[in-house]
């Protein structure tokens, strides 16, 4: 598998389909980018607008130089960037003609998926930096006149974490990385099962996503629950939960990272295969 994936992709073939979108859809990708610099921007410019508009600029901003609480709203529009952007992964395959053009162009699926992921992945985050960048410098711009205002980086803020903190944290001290990583992982699960059901329903995807989360986050516990109540002994859950104390916390940190990332690898090669089966019609997509 692994040798005939090496062999369906063709770097000039892949560059010839990048050329292709930036060209069709230049401007879908200029107006979306410019779009997501404008919000990431709103928190910053609201919060002195509204200074200003209460006649308390040099005061009201002189206290609260904000730059973690930007940056925590910045992160949460991060966070609902990557999940608009993982729904329109394949927004070239939502009508008909879309559909056409995309599957008939001289590539291979490989070459044409690894654009869109790059699009998802890289694009993205190129985006979302450039609008954190540009919030903070309006930050800086808005503080400049207030004498001996103390200003602090909205960049900074958005990108780091107080890693000191976790390490005080005594159960999980040795193991902070793992869950770093754990959480981490899961994070971009939940966000590229987005682009999992924009590979299998190409409209309305994002609000179906959503739609299958709250759905299995209101029956699984209660499946769960069932399965404890009515197959599962006390004895038995003591004496599991007795091994589950005895065996180190290290060693299940372990195993839920590679949980994770098998999920996240299995996550994409389940798009990649759905995306491969793309019709020009099909049922789920007219």
């Amino acid at each position: 598998m692994y040798k005939d994936m090496i062999n369906q992709f063709n770097f000039k073939r892949f560059l010839n389909v990048a050329r292709w979108d930036l060209s069709v859809n230049s401007k879908f990708y200029t107006r979306s980018a410019l779009l997501m610099v404008a919000v990431i921007c709103m928190p910053v410019v609201l919060y002195y607008l509204y200074s200003m508009v209460m006649k308390s600029y040099l005061t009201f901003a002189t206290i609260y130089d904000s730059a973690e609480g930007f940056a925590t709203v910045i992160n949460l529009i991060g966070l609902a960037y990557m999940i608009i952007a993982s729904g329109y992964m394949f927004h070239n395959l939502l009508t008909k003609q879309g559909r056409i053009s995309e599957l008939t162009l001289p590539a291979t699926n490989l070459e044409r998926f690894l654009w869109h992921a790059v699009v998802v992945i890289v694009g993205v985050d190129v985006v979302f930096f450039a609008g954190v960048l540009t919030a903070d410098l309006l930050h800086v711009l808005f503080r400049l006149p207030i004498p001996n205002a103390e200003i602090h980086s909205i960049t900074v803020a958005a990108f780091s974490f107080n890693l000191k903190e976790l390490l005080e944290l005594d159960q999980f001290s040795k193991n902070t990385l793992g869950l770093i990583v754990f959480f981490s992982l899961m994070a971009l699960c939940y966000v590229r099962s987005f682009s999992l059901v924009n590979a299998w329903k190409y409209r309305y995807n994002i609000p179906l996503t959503f739609f299958i989360y709250f759905l299995i986050q209101t029956f699984l516990p209660l499946l769960l629950l069932l399965i404890g109540t009515q197959f599962i002994s006390p004895a038995f859950v003591e004496k599991f939960w007795n091994w589950l104390n005895e065996t180190s916390i290290t060693f299940w940190i372990g195993c839920m990272d590679i949980i994770a990332a098998l999920l996240y690898a299995g996550i994409w090669l389940l798009t990649y295969r759905l995306y491969k089966r793309a019709q020009l019609t099909t049922k789920r997509n007219p």
